[in-house]
């Protein structure tokens, strides 16, 4: 079975603190990705990304703010009540899904075009 996760990736290595960036730091220290994980970097840190959606480039790394939007802030409801909220929460995920499918759909086409 396979899963996409997608995680918030934070780097605490501060060489003007006296650290030492690892050998394995691809980017620079301040540039997380996931050879962090992979070489469970000391520095590392991380949150989950609920209700998130995504466009990752060829490395797995979604690089710009544009290239994403998670539920939240100006999204949240205007009450703290759980049931409005939730019922936000699985609008927007159908709309995420719905969008996903598009895009595939779109781009199918555009594929398909080509090869005429």
């Amino acid at each position: 079975m396979m899963k996409h996760l997608l995680l918030e990736v934070y780097c605490d290595c501060q060489s003007e603190n006296g650290h030492i960036v690892p050998s394995h730091c691809l980017n620079g220290s301040v540039r997380p990705g996931s050879h962090c994980i992979e070489s469970n970097c000391e520095f590392l840190s991380y949150t989950y990304c609920p209700n998130e959606i995504a466009y990752a480039g060829e490395t797995g790394v979604v690089e710009s703010l544009d290239d994403f939007i998670g539920f939240g802030g100006e999204m949240e409801p205007d009450s703290n009540e759980t049931l409005e909220r939730n019922i936000l929460i699985t609008k927007w995920k159908d709309i995420c899904i719905k969008k996903i499918s598009e895009a595939y759909d779109e781009y199918m086409t555009f594929k398909k075009s080509l090869e005429k």
